[in-house]
């Protein structure tokens, strides 16, 4: 298993290496790199043949049986609702549950961040203790992290931001420099580790062939400034995007690649991409809709599940309403932010950072 920052992609200009997208275009044009060694080592044309089902569950006992202390930040939304629901049939014990919003700034139950949380999270806890499940719950104002990106970085911001332009994202971030409960945990010496429901396969169709790529959009998890403090005591996986169980991520890839080679139901395709989820079928000329790839991906997921979507960009998004509504004198730090990423980058970014994908995966 892979134990050190490299597991979450860096970046490469010649034979110079950096866990920041800004520093490294200032070098040149830079690849990015997630795991090569470990995918490429893998037969990506052939399928496991495991269930997903089986592969959660594996998964969650991995994760149990290499920390003391394991907390998943459930947002509500489907990729952390599956890992929940993967925990609770594998029997592992989960130590805590965590997540975040912004109620206590804005005061809101139902903006665009928070309805989640009071719909599904706060809910589905509220089952899982009346049934008498044992897990700590932790709810935190994520503006209250957020705003401390400007004291930490003062003049170098842009070093921090690699794909999502976000106080809320990057806010994530720095949880565990706060958190005393986690710090006294460390202290003790234990090993804590936090879960992250990261990611969905993005399929691609080139040349006659389907393919997979990774994509640098991992940021709103963790980033340059979580890469760079690695060593500090706690540990971070993402749940489906590992070089510890690639099987995962090849299984999901060769699910969605199935679907698309023999579905010719136009109801489960839209004309345009979703977010940067291509899933692209050659033979409809369209893209999957987001809701399919869900439950194709997740078997207990459901369209009954309230789900009000991603912001439609990750530049001061509609998680950022606390902030951009607020008249901050930040606000034009940030922007500025984008100007420099557009003139470095040679491009007009509009709705994300400019976002590198790993190399190709051939599925055919």
């Amino acid at each position: 298993m892979l134990d050190n920052a490299n597991k979450f992609g860096y970046y490469t200009v010649g034979n110079k290496k950096t866990y920041s997208k800004y520093e490294a275009f200032e070098w040149g044009t830079p690849t990015w790199h997630f795991n090569d060694e470990v995918f490429s080592s893998y037969d990506w044309k052939k399928e496991p043949d495991i269930s997903l089902s089986n592969l959660y569950k594996n998964r969650v006992r991995q994760i149990r049986e290499k920390y003391d202390y394991c907390v998943l930040w459930y947002s509500g939304g489907s990729d952390s609702h599956n890992i929940l629901q993967a925990w609770l049939d594998s029997g592992c014990k989960l130590d805590e549950v965590a997540t975040t919003w912004n109620y206590e700034t804005t005061g809101d139950y139902y903006n665009h961040y928070n309805a989640e949380i009071t719909h599904v999270v706060l809910q589905d806890i509220k089952k899982l203790k009346d049934k008498g499940f044992d897990f700590n719950f932790r709810l935190l104002n994520i503006p209250e992290y957020g705003l401390k990106t400007f004291a930490k970085f003062n003049n170098d911001l842009e070093y921090h931001f690699n794909y999502n332009l976000q106080l809320s994202s990057i806010g994530k971030q720095f949880i565990r420099d706060e958190v005393k409960d986690y710090k006294n945990l460390i202290e003790q010496g234990k090993k804590v580790c936090f879960i992250w429901g990261k990611e969905k396969p993005y399929i691609f169709y080139e040349d006659g062939r389907y393919y997979f790529s990774f994509i640098d959009s991992i940021d709103d998890c963790l980033g340059p400034y979580t890469q760079s403090k690695f060593n500090s005591g706690w540990y971070d996986e993402l749940f489906y995007w590992t070089p510890d169980m690639p099987e995962l991520a090849v299984k999901a890839a060769h699910v969605i690649f199935n679907f698309l080679k023999i579905s010719d139901d136009v109801s489960c395709f839209r004309s345009e991409p979703y977010d940067n989820y291509s899933c692209y079928s050659n033979k409809l000329n369209m893209h999957l809709k987001i809701n399919v790839l869900k439950k194709l991906l997740y078997p207990k997921w459901s369209d009954k599940i309230y789900c009000n979507g991603k912001s439609p960009t990750r530049i001061l998004g509609l998680r950022d309403d606390w902030f951009t509504q607020s008249n901050s004198n930040h606000l034009n730090t940030i922007k500025n932010i984008l100007t420099k990423y557009n003139k470095i980058t040679g491009e007009k970014n509009t709705k994300a950072l400019y976002s590198i994908y790993s190399k190709k995966y051939w599925l055919e």
